[in-house]
């Protein structure tokens, strides 16, 4: 476990803080720069390599939203959930120490969880009113909006292009992290503004897993999202310190435990003009009577436990 870093400034970090298009304050020293994600479409999955990615098929992402810069640091972590231990939340859970250093193992759950205490800050109707006065919500991103976010309008393995020589621009992993995370803005971003997408620390996203699920959605689908039980697999992106090139690519998605914690696993926050994936989804379901199915899946959560990955 190593010691905490002192915070110095990447040259990514004061690029994005420089052309942030929102800026989440969350103390007077610890800021939280967003990038304008605009609507578009996409092909998702891969190039005919790996059948969970398959077939490639055009998403179409119909609202634009705002996606954090990096993925969320160590002190931004520890600035919202405070000096001490809330909502199950430990203040300082990373194994590697570093203000600018992704924060990781944290659960899916703790991710959805610091986005609920990010929701009802007061600065976030500061942003509201930036934003012009209507929603905004926090969350984590679906599965599509992450993969649309990171390709950027690059087909590619990479958003720096194809191949080992693009991610050693891109990212950190197996190759040339030394085995441990590294501060955030220290590779290249990519078209979007956006930092560490590749390798670091994989990103939890909203959905559940479904390893078929490519296979049944049609050409042009808008917005797909997969919802599941509380204790459903979650997926992760974009890698980890500790991964191979082939599980650090764009289009690359694996499924976790929700109530895992490792330390290759952080997440990224998205602020929204309108609900969260998948927060309409369980809205419907709470006024159908249908969230007894989370306590009827219960018993799922120790039969994953032996099998995280």
């Amino acid at each position: 476990m190593s010691h905490r870093k002192r915070t110095e400034p990447t040259p990514g970090w004061e690029q994005g803080l420089a052309e942030a298009d929102v800026t989440l304050w969350l103390s007077d020293t610890v800021p939280m720069p967003f990038r304008r994600i605009p609507a578009g479409e996409f092909l998702m999955g891969s190039r005919g390599e790996y059948p969970d990615e398959e077939p490639r098929h055009l998403v179409r992402i119909t609202c634009p939203f705002y996606m954090a810069a990096f993925p969320t640091t160590q002190h931004q972590y520890r600035t919202v959930v405070g000096r001490k231990k809330k909502e199950n939340l430990e203040p300082s859970p990373s194994d590697f120490k570093g203000d600018i250093r992704p924060v990781e193992n944290v659960s899916w759950h703790d991710a959805v969880q610091w986005c609920g205490l990010l929701q009802n800050k007061p600065l976030l109707q500061d942003a509201k009113e930036r934003l012009g006065g209507g929603e905004l919500n926090v969350g984590l991103p679906s599965e599509a909006q992450w993969e649309y976010a990171c390709r950027a309008g690059i087909d590619a393995e990479y958003y720096t292009g194809d191949g080992e020589a693009a991610l050693q621009d891109a990212g950190w992993y197996e190759g040339n992290s030394g085995g441990e995370t590294h501060d955030v803005g220290l590779k290249l971003g990519n078209r979007f503004g956006l930092y560490d997408m590749h390798g670091n620390v994989d990103e939890w996203c909203a959905d559940a897993f479904d390893e078929h699920v490519y296979k049944k959605r049609v050409n042009g689908v808008c917005d797909p999202f997969v919802d599941g039980a509380i204790y459903a697999f979650r997926v992760f992106r974009g890698g980890s310190w500790d991964f191979s090139p082939r599980y650090c690519r764009s289009a690359f998605r694996y499924r976790g435990w929700p109530g895992g914690r490792d330390g290759i696993q952080g997440f990224r926050v998205c602020l929204f003009l309108g609900p969260c994936p998948g927060q309409a989804e369980r809205a419907e379901q709470a006024s159908a009577g249908m969230a007894t199915r989370d306590e009827a899946a219960k018993p799922e959560r120790d039969r994953a436990a032996s099998d995280f990955f």
